[in-house]
């Protein structure tokens, strides 16, 4: 009873929260008509607070002279992530399991966790102990949806062999 209260509420509750978060992020740099030009002067700005030297070589390298490129994909993402896991979160509210939707689910989580992780490392944020700053949270938001998304790389990596399996079990028996 319990293993099936977690796959029915709570599952899909955290699903739902993370896409609420995607979807917000989406939003607010669709609306907002200056974001590709304000992109290139956060990168910059964001570069000297960066603790990861080699992501900050990086992001000054890469990141600043193809902004707009990466402003388009990070909003498709966004949107992507966002879409993806409401409709897994409605699945699993209706108690139904779809191996299409399932590996859509983990290809989604590993974009996730790939752009929470760029977040978390632009906004130089750490998990250990910061002396320098001893007001910053123990683990910030970014690095949260990270180690959430994560989790849920191996659930959903997991579900997409289970229904798999059931798929070819069930065709054996007939």
């Amino acid at each position: 009873m319990e293993k099936k209260l977690t796959s029915q509420l709570v599952l899909p509750i955290i699903l739902l929260i993370i896409s609420y978060q995607w979807l917000i992020a989406f939003i607010d740099k669709a609306v907002n008509k200056d974001f590709f030009k304000q992109l290139p002067q956060q990168m910059k700005g964001a570069i000297s607070g960066i603790t990861f030297h080699p992501y900050a070589t990086l992001l000054k390298n890469v990141g600043l002279p193809n902004s707009h490129l990466i402003g388009i994909l990070v909003m498709l993402g966004e949107l992507f992530i966002g879409v993806i896991f409401l409709l897994c979160a409605i699945q699993k509210l209706m108690g139904k399991n779809n191996q299409v939707l399932a590996k859509l689910g983990l290809f989604a989580t590993i974009i996730g966790a790939f752009m929470s992780l760029n977040y978390a490392l632009m906004g130089g944020d750490t998990l250990f102990v910061n002396s320098d700053n001893a007001f910053q949270e123990a683990i910030s938001v970014d690095w949260f949806m990270f180690l959430m998304e994560i989790t849920l790389v191996i659930y959903f990596y997991a579900q997409s062999f289970k229904i798999n399996g059931e798929i070819k079990q069930n065709n054996q028996a007939a």
